[in-house]
């Protein structure tokens, strides 16, 4: 099946990034915001949030972190300080790839991604280096949405990943359980929610 390279996914969400926020209003009023709540409160001390995007993120942190924002799309970002600045929070921001993250091992306390492993060409080597970058004693928090453990959504899904795959590099139906196993990460905490296509994880290095 085609797979875009990190290079074509960039430049599928530069184009998509004016209207991003608009186009997922409705599911993220009724169901994702509410997620992000939930798995966000538990961040605490240097965050490195993955993926960040237009950061939506942003507005459930508690106000003690000292927060970390990269991704690898700069038209994502620059709407990400918009909010940032609308917010009054002081975010450092940096354009980076979540398979090749430029900090050094252990930095951060809590790392973060939120429906980004469906979009990286190689998600396990994304986190790998999240495991790599948090401390030991520090906690990974996951929210990503794949293949559902309903049968009729789980047929839906099918219908509709050549599509997505092709419009945003988007994989609808990976099995988000796996490859945080198999990236030798630790869960220590973990829910589904909407048919099951949406987790929540908590996640220790192991």
């Amino acid at each position: 099946m085609y797979q875009p390279t990190t290079k074509e996914i960039r430049e599928k969400y530069t184009q998509f990034a004016p209207t991003y926020d608009r186009w997922e209003g409705i599911i993220e009023w009724f169901l994702i915001g509410r997620l992000r709540r939930v798995l966000l409160r538990e961040a605490r001390g240097k965050v490195l949030d993955i993926g960040i995007g237009t950061g939506k993120n942003l507005t459930y942190y508690p106000k003690s972190c000292r927060i970390t924002g990269v991704d690898y799309t700069p038209a994502m970002l620059a709407i990400a300080r918009e909010r940032a600045k609308r917010l009054e929070r002081k975010i450092n921001f940096s354009v980076m790839d979540a398979e090749r993250l430029k900090f050094d091992k252990g930095r951060f306390d809590t790392v973060v991604d939120t429906l980004g492993l469906c979009t990286y060409p190689n998600p396990t080597r994304a986190l790998q280096e999240m495991k790599r970058v948090c401390k030991q004693d520090g906690q990974i928090l996951l929210l990503e949405h794949g293949e559902s453990s309903n049968r009729v959504i789980r047929w839906l899904q099918q219908k509709v990943k050549k599509k997505q795959l092709e419009r945003l590099g988007c994989h609808v139906d990976r099995d988000i359980l796996r490859l945080v196993d198999k990236a030798g990460l630790r869960v220590t905490e973990k829910k589904r929610a909407f048919f099951g296509v949406f987790f929540l994880i908590k996640a220790k290095l192991t």
